[in-house]
């Protein structure tokens, strides 16, 4: 009985990092998880309500879904860094997802319709966890992760442009955004434009002389009495106004088929996306600190905050950049953050939103506006060109294609774009043809070492990649080159194995076909240094018969032995006996 509650309370522990935070949590790391908490609570009050305006719900929405995501992350969340709530990149394709389904809606089936897709966004969450496929991670590397940035701050630039000017959004693409914007001058609201590029200007000044002052609460203060005080509204200045800030009923979302067959590829793009986003976020933040992410719980903690969001009537949440960056540096060391910034906003969501009513929207706007540019990431491009060009230019697809595609085909054709560079490297590796360099044991590229000397009649090949269909006829071009434009007649060729950690049935067959044409030759084929996993294979596809035992060599020190024996057998036959050096 005491084995199965132990490992009961083991299975629970792993599934709620957020209890084994609490059981090592140390006093002396509250005061920066308080003050930490004070700020992203600041942050998120004005971008909560900023981006429910973005999703189409009633702003006092974004801050329910604030404090339902950072509880529920807190303690499902693998991360003790990653900050979850209301985000730009999934308000937008929330709204695109809601538009063409509650098209002709009331507030209340809008609300619903939200709801349930962070629903459908929970439990395909869910099921990504269970089935253990946190393995797409790997595929998501940090040029994918730059240039997905990158894509996605524009496209959050772009949804303010509108606002900024003043005027009304139409398109829902960065591009029309854009021209929407620059085409239309003329309607631009000047005062709306000035008040914008002031809350900019002081934005930025306050990041660059106080970087942790909370700049976001700060101009939503002054600009909320401001236009209390100017009666901006009057102007033409649009403003927050009455805030319906009633906690929201507990409760499913209606569910009905044909909703849920619509949302269901928009729930599917989302949990893909946020997964992505934040994942990449907690693995850069758990290398830097030196924890580990598991990334299959990643998928449970998302899971829980929509689940969460769901249930409280609010709509799709995930990891946020911004508010993670802060929390960092502000000296955040667990989720406690979240907890505590939940009870933030959690008590102005309750009785302080009245103070917002004379908020001008253009304020809001401008937070989003400066927090994506601060996301912008161009100069990493200009490392990634200096070290690898092909990365750079996988940045800058991955960048445009979230631009023009969307955020998650975007990304889907930066990941076939990588796996089919990596196919290409793999089909056409590096090689080398080895040999001695004296008083420097083993063997070396020839190439690289102008005193490295070959043994003649022996030409030792290494084949840096797996063998697989793609580069099987590769290997046997090169090995007939090697063989035909030899200085001298070659009685050997021993492929060294060392990096050949696979082979498929295809590689098998080029490898057999190669020892027969050299077998016709009078060429022995060898092959040297393969690994168990390689030897196994050559074992079960019958290779490893055909070479001879006798041609499969631990090393390459003892294939050029085993060389030079066959040599000294041939030399004393013709009365010319030789000294055998040692192995290697």
């Amino acid at each position: 009985m005491s084995d199965l509650v132990a490992r009961t309370w083991r299975a629970v522990r792993r599934g709620l990092p957020g209890l084994r935070q609490a059981r090592g949590y140390q006093r002396r790391w509250f005061r920066a998880d308080l003050l930490s908490a004070l700020t992203i609570g600041a942050m998120l009050i004005p971008q909560g309500l900023a981006y429910a305006q973005l999703v189409g719900v009633r702003p006092a929405a974004g801050l329910y879904a604030g404090v339902a995501g950072m509880l529920a992350y807190a303690l499902f969340g693998p991360s003790r860094h990653l900050i979850i709530g209301p985000e730009a990149g999934a308000a937008i394709l929330t709204a695109a997802a809601l538009a063409p389904v509650a098209a002709g809606a009331d507030a209340a089936r809008y609300a619903s319709l939200a709801a349930l897709l962070a629903l459908l966004v929970g439990v395909l969450s869910l099921l990504g966890g269970l089935l253990k496929v946190g393995a797409l991670a790997d595929f998501l590397s940090k040029p994918i992760l730059i240039g997905y940035i990158n894509g996605a701050a524009l496209i959050i630039i772009g949804s303010q442009l509108a606002r900024l000017f003043g005027q009304e959004r139409q398109s829902d693409t960065f591009s029309g955004q854009v021209f929407e914007v620059a085409t239309h001058l003329e309607r631009t609201h000047v005062p709306t434009l000035l008040l914008g590029l002031g809350v900019i200007t002081t934005l930025v000044l306050l990041r660059q002389l106080l970087p942790k002052a909370p700049g976001p609460l700060i101009l939503v203060v002054l600009t909320t009495v401001a236009g209390g005080l100017f009666q901006l509204e009057h102007g033409g200045i649009k403003v927050v106004g009455h805030l319906a800030a009633e906690p929201p009923a507990p409760g499913l979302p209606a569910l009905r088929f044909e909703d849920v067959r619509s949302l269901l590829p928009a729930a599917f793009s989302l949990a893909l996306v946020n997964y992505a986003s934040s994942v990449l976020t907690g693995r850069f933040y758990a290398d830097r600190f030196r924890y580990r992410l598991d990334s299959n719980q990643e998928f449970l903690g998302q899971a829980a905050a929509n689940l969460a969001n769901a249930f409280s009537q609010g709509f799709p949440v995930t990891g946020s950049d911004s508010r993670t960056a802060v929390n960092v540096s502000m000296g955040g060391r667990t989720q406690l953050v979240g907890v505590l910034a939940a009870g933030v906003v959690l008590v102005f969501a309750l009785f302080l939103t009245p103070l917002l009513h004379d908020l001008p929207m253009v304020t809001l706007g401008a937070i989003v506006f400066v927090a994506a540019v601060y996301l912008l990431e161009f100069r990493a491009i200009i490392d990634l060109w200096r070290v690898r060009r092909v990365e750079a230019v996988l940045a800058c697809v991955t960048m445009v294609g979230v631009l023009v595609l969307g955020i998650l085909q975007g990304i889907l054709v930066a990941v076939a774009l990588a796996l089919a560079d990596l196919i290409r490297r793999a089909a056409r590796p590096h090689d080398a043809v080895l040999g001695e360099r004296e008083g420097v044991p083993g063997y070396h590229d020839i190439e690289r070492f102008e005193n490295a000397e070959t043994v003649p009649g022996l030409v030792i090949y290494r084949f840096d990649a797996p063998l697989f269909f793609a580069n099987a006829r590769h290997l046997r071009e090169q090995a007939r080159a090697l063989v035909s434009s030899a200085d001298a007649p070659v009685r050997w060729f021993v492929l060294d194995a060392s990096a050949v950690f696979d082979m498929d049935v295809t590689a098998a067959e080029g490898l057999e076909k190669l020892r027969r044409e050299f077998e016709e030759e009078g060429v022995v084929l060898g092959i040297a240094e393969a690994r168990a996993p390689l030897r196994a294979l050559l074992r079960r596809s019958g290779l490893l018969e055909r070479l001879g035992p006798e041609n499969v060599h631990a090393t390459v020190g003892a294939a050029v032995h085993h060389f030079l024996m066959d040599a000294d057998a041939r030399h004393a036959r013709d009365g010319e006996p030789r000294t055998l050096p040692p192995v290697h």
